[in-house]
């Protein structure tokens, strides 16, 4: 079982809470982060600096400067008393509930919280500087849990009644936030988790799990000994996932007909009116030069690893490797991601840029598919799930106990 511990958040005070919160940058360009920087003198964003977006790079001692600011002129306080917030975010029509709390480093080194993608080493780190640089740690760890409903239960009375934050963020989606340090609904809570609650899968954070597993490590680090982390908990029956697609920026020096000839080995390949959506597994979209086409993958997978028959791994297996020579989709340069809330008019708007380029929409992944791979202590590739809405940076924030 997994355990839980209500912490004394620290979160606006003086200042909305909209103009404090750092919305995920990846639904924002870098001029629109820069903008977002600029007319919100008090935005986290000040201080997270999203990794390898930003052209210039804020020092660490600039964004300790912030932090400290903000808390000197009670933009942000700290609570006096432990709190579980239950955090619910609408979007699109779909709601989900959960809450942040805390957890133990123990557990995601017992495989009681458990990953599914790998991490980029270097990532990982500059995110633990972040965090050591500040002893805070900005945003949570998106994580789901398999349906229970006597956390439901005690989740939806808290929300019946008026929520101490709410407010429209910049994607449009909802966050409403109960800070709640009743007693009984803490121990209450806390007890369900300990009693019937097996795992926690991470959504969303990968990296910043890394780097809270690395800073635990580094137990003589200015006299932090940092065990907890923070957690946006949700139940996996309301976790979205959504496609995470790709765009190549050429066919490897082949011609157009010549990539298609060699691809049709091992996929049904149909031209399409318009833009292609799939809608089942082994089934994909591809654009090239003004053309959406329709690929069904044809061959059976019996004997291969479940990994291997990840619609995600098919494509790099079969196309990417193949005949693209993407050897490394971890780190090569010549393809981008692009989340498939965006639509597929952001996969045509980045080919069109650039005539030799090629982009792939993909089926997204199942939560399902999302536990095997975690259960069996398995990692998919870097970039495989898009899970949204997503909690957000800076609603509360959870400073190191020192």
């Amino acid at each position: 079982m997994v355990d839980i511990k209500p912490f004394k958040g620290t979160r606006p005070f003086n200042e909305e809470a909209k103009s404090l919160i750092a919305p995920s940058t990846d639904h924002l360009s870098i001029e629109n982060i820069e903008i977002f920087r600029k007319n919100n003198y008090w935005n986290y964003l000040k201080i997270l600096n999203p990794v390898g977006q930003l052209k210039e790079t804020d020092t660490l001692l600039e964004a300790k400067l912030h932090f400290d600011e903000m808390k000197q002129n009670n933009v942000i306080k700290k609570d006096f008393d432990n709190h579980y917030y239950v955090y619910q975010i609408s979007f699109k029509g779909h709601t989900q509930t959960g809450f942040l709390s805390l957890a133990n480093i123990d557990d995601f080194t017992n495989e009681k919280i458990k990953a599914h993608e790998k991490i980029y080493e270097n990532r990982m780190r500059e995110r633990a500087e972040q965090m050591l640089n500040i002893k805070t740690q900005i945003g949570p760890i998106y994580v789901f849990f398999e349906k229970n409903n006597n956390v439901s239960d005690l989740l939806n009375k808290k929300t019946k009644k008026i929520p101490d934050y709410d407010f429209e963020s910049f994607d449009k989606s909802v966050h409403k936030l109960w800070c709640i340090s009743d007693k009984d609904f803490i121990l209450d809570l806390s007890s369900v988790f300990s009693k019937e609650v097996n795992n926690f899968y991470i959504a969303d954070g990968h990296h910043r799990m890394g780097a809270m597993k690395l800073i635990s490590e580094l137990k003589y680090n200015k006299n932090i000994i940092q065990d907890n982390f923070m957690i946006a908990a949700f139940p996996s029956n309301e976790a979205k996932i959504f496609d995470y697609n790709r765009v190549v920026k050429d066919l490897n020096g082949l011609s157009e007909e010549k990539f298609l000839e060699l691809i049709s080995e091992k996929f049904k390949i149909k031209k399409e009116d318009k833009p292609f959506k799939p809608i089942k597994n082994k089934q994909f979209g591809m654009y090239h030069e003004n053309n959406w086409y329709s690929l069904e993958y044809k061959e059976l997978l019996k004997n291969n690893s479940f990994i291997d028959t990840l619609d995600i791994n098919i494509l790099n297996n079969s196309i990417f490797r193949k005949y693209l020579n993407i050897q490394d989709v971890n780190n090569d340069e010549r393809i981008r991601f692009i989340a498939g809330c965006h639509g597929l008019d952001a996969l045509e708007k980045k080919v069109n840029e650039n005539k030799d380029s090629v982009a792939f929409s993909i089926f997204p992944s199942n939560i399902s598919d999302v536990m095997e791979v975690a259960d069996n202590k398995l990692t998919m590739p870097p970039k495989s799930t898009w899970f949204d809405p997503k909690p957000l940076d800076g609603l509360v924030v959870y400073e190191f106990e020192k």
